[in-house]
């Protein structure tokens, strides 16, 4: 008998943040490996999701600030500082309408996440791909709503955090059946000030 075709994935950077701490867009912050914080985080996410690849925006940004490839396609809320729920929301409309099953997140300040933790999050998922998954910090133990898969199943109930008064994809997961993959506090490490990415910088240097 043929095997069944895996489900369709589409990789997602989270990109739309205001970065108020940091004074500048997260996503244009050099990164201690070449680059900036968002052709590292998009070359991470391609390695995983091939072409399958978006990168969402807020409202108002300036595509051609970012200087996105012109093969990437770029999402934009459609309602300004709502959060990263709306980013969420606006890519699975996305994935369900280009007839992808779920959405791999990742957001744009995360500098030391590997692309073998993705992997290890989509090979999880493919054993129930109709079910939530998150990357979970370890030591000290956290839950992180904005690394993970989310099926497009899901999408209604996203729209209701959406419209919700607070918004919060962490309360919605509290009362939603998920499963997680325990990650290292190290590659889960935002970078939200300017004090974050010098210490990014400094833990990169090579020892004398």
């Amino acid at each position: 008998m043929p095997h069944a075709a895996l489900p369709r994935l589409l990789g997602v950077l989270l990109a739309g943040g205001l970065s108020s701490r940091m004074g500048t867009p997260k996503a244009l912050v050099p990164h201690p490996n070449g680059g900036t914080f968002l052709t590292h985080s998009l070359n991470r996410l391609r390695s995983v999701c091939a072409n399958d690849v978006v990168v969402s925006l807020a409202s108002n940004a300036d595509r051609d600030q970012f200087r996105l490839p012109p093969s990437v396609t770029s999402l934009s809320d459609f309602q300004p500082a709502l959060g990263p729920t709306m980013g969420v929301w606006v890519a699975l409309q996305h994935a369900e309408s280009n007839g992808y099953q779920s959405c791999l997140f990742t957001p744009v300040d995360l500098p030391d996440l590997l692309a073998g933790d993705l992997a290890s999050l989509i090979n999880t998922w493919r054993e129930q791909p109709t079910e939530i998954l998150l990357a979970r910090q370890s030591d000290p133990e956290r839950l992180q709503p904005l690394v993970g898969i989310y099926p497009v199943g899901y999408l209604d109930q996203i729209q209701g955090v959406v419209e919700s008064k607070h918004r919060s994809l962490y309360r919605f997961l509290q009362s939603t059946d998920h499963r997680t993959v325990d990650l290292p506090a190290s590659r889960l490490r935002n970078v939200n000030t300017p004090a974050d990415r010098d210490a990014s910088v400094d833990s990169n240097q090579p020892s004398e």
